[in-house]
């Protein structure tokens, strides 16, 4: 068979640009067409989207195209032309045959896209991806085709179990899921298992709740005497209420506790297994305060619009109770309130009023109190919803990618058995054969194929994709999340030149995209939705934004909005091999 040796041509130091050299991999197979001769045997060669001038040791047609693999890799890569049909130029169907499957339109699809795609593969690989491609049983075919154009560019196993995790991460939604196996592994009782605790966490009924907020509010009024936050969770609490002294005394004697375990260094800590204020200390009233917050997220979940209907009703409800303790309400007011209470049915203390409405045996005295208990409920959860802050979202964010299980192999070794991630508990879950055991495997391929798909690297950037649950950030999707970074020297993302894609579907909003690019501290965000509502809600918030940023040592440039069909297709970041490599031309080949 013919052969063909490349080197670097002298007028191109690999100095100057490396990360746009072209690496071959010995077994590559790579297309190249002859389009023009030159004297002294060379010719002008194009592999790919490249141009290179050639010189000719085989005996190779003007205007034709080859197959060639690559039979050494380095510096000076040696090819080998592939046999082709006399007289026929190269194409897909000759490669298909050449991996011993019969060429068809479902085949040709996929080769021709990992063609126009310039993504490097063996001929074994193609094998392997054209037998996964005729699997009936796997996903659609065109979900398939594309999940195995992802693998090859990644270059991940060619195997069945690899597939499912990447269709799986491509194709379905981690927060529907998460609820779906909530909904067979009930949360709440007393004896939940780790599990169904971890599911309570990574998919609850409303948006998450800043408990280290709620804690700190907690013990400043007992240090300072006040009973707002002690009469709010009084109804959460056990039957045997204690008194505001027992109350107060048990957070006091906490703090304390939780001062001594500060002074304690960090890694003694970690050695003893404290990863939390939770496991700190013993906290007081836990099973109360986790109830007490499970109502927060339930009213929580409602509109802003929705919560300030209900206060104003409850407050008026209130006042003409206080003032007239023994006449009947007006009609048209207890009707008010019951229209206001209709959004929060799932609450149970909004759903006890709303049914004492409803049935009309209103005692003015229970009226009273639980309309008080509900109004400090909503005033509650509007203060812990004002306090989410950078750091709020940042450690939340920790904490879903932890509990997630995204590291679990990683950490595997240091793990406490008390602390497992989903995926570990998922595990368990479904060598134990549970019922509906095909839940949790379809949820561990969705934590899989994230994974695996979780980043990309080269010498000088980096790639992230991440998708979370949106569940605790109050979202009915996932979050999905692509970062693009120079790497520093330390290896590390660099926080000054960067972008960050968001991939959202907001309650109000519905599907939005923000692209936000940072140059040297200089942040620029483009926001894409497919309605054009965004701008008129989000303008009057970048004042705000503005500031934060500043506070942060960073500077809003600009702000532009776009509404858009296909947000995620026009914002997406390009990570393929057109991304990293751009074309060159006048490298000499010697074939």
């Amino acid at each position: 068979m013919h052969h063909l040796s490349i080197q670097s041509s002298q007028g191109m130091k690999q100095a100057q640009q490396p990360q746009q050299e072209r690496n071959f991999r010995p077994g590559e197979v790579v297309t190249g067409k002859i389009t023009k001769f030159f004297p002294d045997n060379k010719a002008l060669l194009q592999i790919g989207a490249k141009k290179v001038i050639a010189e000719l040791q085989a005996s190779l047609t003007a205007g034709g195209t080859y197959w060639f693999e690559v039979k050494e890799g380095g510096e000076r890569p040696l090819l080998q032309v592939l046999p082709q049909t006399a007289g026929k130029q190269a194409d897909v169907s000759q490669l298909i045959e050449l991996a011993g499957m019969k060429p068809n339109k479902t085949n040709r699809s996929l080769v021709e896209g990992l063609v126009k795609q310039q993504t490097a593969f063996t001929m074994p690989q193609l094998k392997q991806a054209l037998n996964l491609l005729q699997q009936k049983e796997l996903q659609p075919v065109e979900v398939t085709k594309e999940g195995l154009q992802l693998m090859l560019q990644r270059q991940l196993p060619l195997t069945e179990s690899v597939l499912h995790a990447i269709t799986a991460r491509q194709t379905q939604d981690m927060t529907a899921s998460l609820r779906e196996l909530t909904n067979t592994v009930p949360v709440g009782s007393d004896k939940a298992t780790p599990l169904q605790q971890m599911l309570g966490k990574l998919a609850p009924v409303g948006p998450a709740v800043h408990e280290q907020h709620l804690i700190q509010q907690i013990i400043q009024e007992a240090k300072s005497g006040k009973q707002d936050m002690y009469q709010a969770i009084r109804p959460s609490l056990p039957a045997a209420v204690p008194s505001f002294a027992a109350w107060q005394g048990e957070w006091l004697a906490y703090d304390k506790q939780m001062d001594e375990s500060r002074s304690v260094p960090q890694q003694l800590m970690k050695e003893a297994g404290s990863s939390s204020n939770r496991s700190a200390g013993i906290m007081p009233y836990s099973q109360a305060l986790d109830s007490f917050m499970s109502e927060m997220q339930l009213v929580g979940k409602q509109s802003p619009a929705a919560q300030e209907s209900l206060q104003t009703a409850l407050s008026t409800v209130r006042q003409l109770l206080s003032m007239f303790p023994d006449q009947t309400l007006p009609h048209e007011i207890i009707t008010g309130l019951r229209t206001a209470l209709e959004p929060f049915q799932s609450s149970p203390m909004a759903q006890d009023i709303y049914s004492q409405l409803t049935k009309g045996n209103v005692d003015n005295q229970q009226l009273l109190a639980k309309s008080t208990e509900l109004l400090q409920l909503l005033q509650v959860t509007q203060t812990n919803e004002q306090s989410k802050d950078g750091d709020f979202f940042k450690n939340l964010l920790q904490d879903i990618f932890r509990q997630t299980g995204f590291s679990y192999e990683h950490d595997l070794n240091d793990a406490d058995a008390a602390d497992m991630p989903l995926k570990g508990l998922l595990l368990q879950h479904a060598a134990q054969g549970n019922e509906r055991a095909e839940l949790s495997s379809q949820l561990l391929q969705q934590i899989t194929g994230s994974q695996l798909l979780q980043v990309q690297d080269d010498k000088q950037m980096a790639y992230i994709q991440l998708q979370l649950p949106g569940a605790p950030f109050g979202f009915d999707k996932d979050i999905m999340m692509e970062l693009e970074g120079r790497k520093e020297a330390d290896g590390k993302l660099s926080s000054d030149h960067c972008r960050i894609l968001f991939y959202l579907h907001l309650p109000f909003l519905d599907d939005m995209v923000v692209d936000m690019y940072v140059q040297k501290k200089t942040v620029n965000l483009h926001i894409y939705t497919a309605e054009g509502k965004a701008e008129q809600v989000m303008r009057p918030l970048q004042h705000k934004l503005k500031t934060a940023l500043d506070t942060s040592g960073y500077h809003l440039s600009s702000v532009k909005y776009t509404v858009s069909k296909n947000a995620k297709e026009a914002s997406h970041i390009d990570t393929g091999s057109n991304a990293l490599h751009i074309e060159q031309k006048g490298v000499d080949y010697r074939i």
